[in-house]
């Protein structure tokens, strides 16, 4: 089914989106609040599929997530059908370390109003709700949250760090390579099926909220919700399935829960 923008703005809860900074803002942050960031596929052993048609078919009509390859690309899709200009990027994951290692995140850049801004609906717990300006690495602030993007001429890469008590986190750093179809493709694979990766091996999801965000590692959930904090342990099918389809509101049936069930119990 080719991709229908109405279509679209029902799954993520919009009912329109304005072609300025704005509307980009709140594109960003409607799809991460209804489609998580999970890696169901991966953790099952499967691979997933980037074909618009596929994509459609998991993400809106069946109301699944996915991960930064399957979710962002439907997010370039949007982009797109709204007119917003936008280049790929292939980022190098740090998660606090110095250098990243291989292009293993998409992401975008979108030129708007004077600026150029990072575009992400795909990096999951500590990414921002909104874009991230590129042009300065003057501290941001995003909801509840400080990001910065600081040029390392190093690398020749811009890199998003976030705020913590400790210091500046690096999460990802990106440059201006061009990206090809099969580059997505190459990294797609790599982040599903390598065992140096973390998708094949860990079970994670993440949704955000209007005043927190829900999480899952491995069995463990939490729920920020302002100032009030909830952590606890998932151990049944049928919690998990509570969770996946309650708290997440995601539409994977009862065969592939209970297979993530079983593997999340193998691993104890």
């Amino acid at each position: 089914m080719p991709f229908d923008l109405a279509t679209y703005f029902n799954r993520i809860g919009l009912e329109t989106c304005t072609a300025d900074l704005n509307g980009l803002k709140r594109l960003q942050a409607a799809q991460i609040g209804a489609i998580p960031f999970e890696n169901v596929l991966p953790f099952l052993g499967k691979v997933p599929e980037l074909e618009p048609e596929s994509l459609w078919q998991k993400l809106v009509l069946e109301k699944c997530g996915g991960y930064c390859f399957e979710v962002n690309t439907l997010l370039g899709q949007a982009l797109h059908a709204l007119g917003f200009p936008n280049r790929q990027v292939l980022a190098r994951v740090r998660m606090g370390e110095e250098e990243g290692g291989a292009r293993t995140h998409l992401a975008f850049v979108v030129p708007l109003e004077g600026d150029e801004w990072l575009v992400d609906a795909g990096f999951g717990g500590q990414a921002p709700a909104e874009p991230v300006k590129i042009s300065t690495n003057e501290e941001q602030q995003i909801r509840d949250q400080v990001y910065r993007i600081r040029f390392e001429a190093s690398s020749g890469e811009h890199v998003l760090e976030r705020k913590t008590d400790e210091g500046w986190f690096p999460l990802y750093g990106f440059d201006g390579v061009a990206v090809r179809q099969a580059d997505i493709d190459a990294s797609n694979f790599v982040c599903a099926a390598s065992p140096q990766q973390s998708f094949a091996g860990s079970m994670k999801f993440y949704r955000l909220t209007d005043d927190g965000f829900i999480s899952f590692l491995d069995g463990r959930a939490r729920k920020i919700s302002g100032d009030q904090k909830q952590d606890w342990q998932i151990g049944t099918a049928e919690d998990l399935a509570t969770f996946m389809k309650k708290d997440l509101e995601l539409g994977y049936d009862d065969a592939t829960i209970r297979a993530i069930a079983d593997r999340l119990s193998a691993m104890l």
